[in-house]
């Protein structure tokens, strides 16, 4: 699986997390000049809207999960409860209180598997264009993207001092591509 993390108030370190636009140039350096033996079993939308190419919605009920506990309110990460039944969990959670776009503060930065690759799915499903669309991202899944490594230089940019962003040093990475 892959998803970034953010700073959701239960992680122990809220210093090295990266907000929105940093979690797309870093996914978009890291994917989009991916090898073709790179397979990832999940929505190739989902791996878009990692890059920066596609905008979605967070669907916070598109993965319930159900442990010893009960079946545990949205999102995972911010332990919010637990209710009994599913019945319970669907009539109960404020739905609209999840999401990037609610305004919660606490889903300012999110852009994680369990809200947003469902909204892929789901576009997937949805139409026949996002059908298309899926299938077009499954055949070609390469991105030639030359500058895309640049995007994680940040040397001409300001640094938040909370959120830095792990620099790559050229001479490293060659190395690293000349051992695999």
């Amino acid at each position: 699986m892959l998803s970034p993390g953010y700073s959701y108030d239960k992680a122990p370190d809220q210093k090295h997390f990266l907000g929105r636009a940093r979690t797309r140039r870093l996914f978009r350096a890291i994917l989009s000049n991916r090898k073709p033996d790179w397979r990832f079993n999940m929505s190739p939308l989902f791996l878009e809207f990692l890059m920066g190419k596609r905008h979605y919605t967070c669907s916070p009920w598109g993965r319930p999960t159900y442990n010893i506990v009960g079946w545990q309110k949205p999102c995972y990460l911010l332990q919010d409860g637990y209710a009994d039944t599913f019945q319970e969990l669907i009539e109960t959670t404020e739905w609209h209180e999840y999401g990037t776009e609610s305004g919660n503060p606490k889903c300012a930065n999110c852009m994680v598997h369990s809200g947003y690759e469902a909204s892929a799915v789901n576009y997937t499903f949805s139409s026949f264009k996002g059908f298309l669309e899926t299938v077009k991202a499954t055949l070609f899944q390469g991105y030639p993207d030359e500058s895309a490594r640049k995007l994680l230089d940040e040397t001409a940019r300001p640094v938040h001092a909370h959120n830095p962003l792990v620099q790559i040093n050229k001479e490293e990475t060659e190395l690293e591509e000349t051992r695999a």
